[in-house]
């Protein structure tokens, strides 16, 4: 017989990078481990549920270890690993004192680097294994192997990662994870389930739209991380015709902050990717002083910037004052804040100077360096774990992308809270128990009675049907709403076995056609077939939209329907459709 398995064990300390930082405690088997230490200090060492055996660092953003210096000097006998350019940026960014809270007093952590592709035991029967994640320089996806459980438990956690490449990192290597089929896959969504246009594209219009603003005398603050995107945009401006060829004297200015930053990002060239190493042979990487644009580092003796102002989003209004100063002292000169919707500024814009406020312009353009939709769909179909859980995103694009049908009737899909434990067991078929063996858990199983229904009426005696009956305990356990959603069961034999599963609401959408030819409950009969593609909830007379007019959000007020009252898929359909076109005559 197969071994039992302990399940999984997470509790998410913090999950939105925009409200708290992201840090998830995981247990696997006798093993207590921290990803990512993201959370304020304080936070941090509060919400800990003890002391981890390991700490793995995914990459260098602050929303991910700000809080590991504080860490470390509670728990400096705990080990910390992540990749060797990860705990250069880090420790580099820490020595120039950008840095959230940053204390000279606190000495940096060491880490214990281990290269992309190399599995390590980092504990008795605990392997780690580093992949390239994309989305910033040394930026790995972790895999754990727990090899003291048979068959050996398996968990990825991808951090924050883009199936892209960038100018400065490989995109995530599917290709060596495709195989892993891990239990658990703990994934970014921080895009929820919105779509975006090529890369490419989306640089092409940030471009065209800084030159118009240029053009017009407009100064432009753009504020960026300090790793990451700000080195790519300067790499993409140094680089386009139309700032290269520009019939205007352009130039570019970068704050402190991520001018560290780039001077990081120089010291790791020769871990770049080629392209980038050809380019540094024939000019200065960042900053340039003879060709346009002119790339030059923010200085406190400089006047008031003309141009372009790349701003450290991370810094806090002690480091936007000097901005801000020159800003004031010339009321005349128009100004454009560009924000892009994942750059979360550490000093809100309603916290700047009312009299600047008032004369800045404030514009949203799209530009990512994580998954959309689409990508993050096909690492999920590409793993094919057992368990999906969702984390680093806000609990509205989370729930949008657990309601993805794609997803949630594929996986054993979590929406876990910051807080509240989440338990993830073996979803695999195992042995059935044998009748001279105990289960090990007798609270968790229970018997109940299945009770014959005859049809009384008419000649001869017919079985209606089979009614089971549970005893409290089942519908008391926290996990029977979910089961008993919709109020329908699927029942189909596996072996000698009677399994039933609850349906779920995005199944019933299903039309009635193509339901499997199992024990599900009987559905009627399908409406008459209209014209491709008219037969969908969104053209539905019985549709209403609730929540919110920017996003289609559906509900079926049809009482016929096993829909009725539910949240529907707008392209989903059921038996039971209208177009809209057909009024009732009652």
């Amino acid at each position: 017989m197969e071994s039992e398995r302990s399940p999984l064990r997470l509790i998410p300390l913090g999950t939105d990078p925009r409200q708290q930082g992201c840090a998830y405690w995981l247990e696997m088997g006798s093993h207590r481990l921290l990803l990512d230490c993201g959370l304020p200090a304080p936070a941090l060492l509060k919400a800990l549920p003890g002391i981890p055996d390991a700490v793995i660092c995914s990459h260098a953003h602050f929303d991910h270890l700000q809080g590991l210096p504080a860490f470390y000097r509670r728990y400096p006998q705990v080990p910390i690993y992540a990749t060797p350019l990860t705990a250069h940026l880090a420790s580099g960014l820490w020595e120039r004192g950008v840095w959230p809270g940053y204390d000279r007093e606190i000495r940096f952590p060491p880490f214990r680097a281990l290269p992309f592709g190399q599995a390590r035991e980092i504990l008795p029967h605990l392997m780690l294994t580093f992949f390239t994640a994309g989305h910033l320089p040394g930026a790995a996806t972790t895999l754990l192997q727990n090899t003291q459980a048979a068959p050996a438990q398996t968990c990825v956690y991808t951090g924050d990662c883009s199936l892209a490449s960038t100018r400065f990192a490989p995109g995530l290597d599917l290709a060596a994870l495709r195989h892993w089929q891990p239990d658990v896959l703990l994934i970014e969504a921080s895009l929820g389930s919105a779509r975006h246009p090529p890369r490419r594209h989306l640089e092409n219009r940030l471009v065209e739209r800084l030159i118009s603003a240029l053009a017009a005398g407009q100064t432009v603050l753009f504020p960026l991380p300090v790793l990451g995107l700000g080195q790519e945009l300067i790499f993409l401006l140094k680089a386009h015709h139309r700032f290269t060829q520009a019939s205007q004297e352009l130039t570019v200015w970068v704050a402190p902050g991520l001018a560290a930053g780039c001077d990081l990002y120089e010291r790791l060239l020769p871990y770049l990717p080629e392209p980038v190493r050809n380019f540094a042979t024939y000019q200065p990487l960042f900053w340039e002083d003879r060709l346009q644009p002119r790339v030059q580092p923010l200085t406190e003796v400089d006047p008031l910037p003309q141009g372009l102002l790349l701003c450290d989003a991370d810094a806090g209004p002690e480091a936007w004052e000097p901005i801000w100063s020159r800003l004031l002292a010339q009321p005349q000169r128009s100004c454009l804040l560009v924000r892009l919707p994942e750059v979360e500024l550490a000093t809100p814009f309603d916290q700047w100077p009312a009299p600047l406020r008032s004369r800045i312009g404030v514009e949203w353009l799209a530009w990512h360096s994580h998954n959309d939709v689409g990508h993050l769909t096909q690492i999920v179909h590409t793993f094919r774990p057992q368990h999906v859980v969702l984390v680093h995103a806000s609990p509205q694009q989370v729930q949008d992308l657990a309601d993805l049908p794609e997803l949630c009737n594929r996986y054993h899909v979590h929406c876990p809270q910051p807080g509240h434990w989440l338990e993830l067991p073996d979803g695999r078929l195992q042995t059935q128990v044998k009748p001279s063996e105990s289960p090990r858990d007798p609270t968790l199983r229970y018997e109940g009675e299945v009770e014959e229904i005859w049809q009384e009426q008419g000649s001869p005696r017919a079985l209606a049907g089979v009614q089971v009956r549970l005893p409290p305990q089942i519908a008391q356990d926290p996990r029977w709403a979910a089961w008993a959603d919709t109020g329908l069961v699927e029942a189909r034999w596996q072996g000698s076995e009677l399994v039933l599963r609850g349906l779920s609401p995005r199944e019933l959408i299903r039309p009635a056609e193509s339901a499997p030819a199992t024990g599900i409950v009987p559905r009627p009969k399908p409406a008459p077939v209209f014209a491709a593609g008219s037969m969908r909830c969104q053209n539905c007379r019985f549709a209403r939209q609730i929540l919110t007019a920017h996003t289609q959000v559906l509900r079926c007020d049809q009482e016929r329907s096993p829909l009725y009252r539910l949240r529907v898929d707008p392209q989903g359909s059921c038996p039971y459709h209208q177009p809209q076109e057909i009024r009732s005559s009652g």
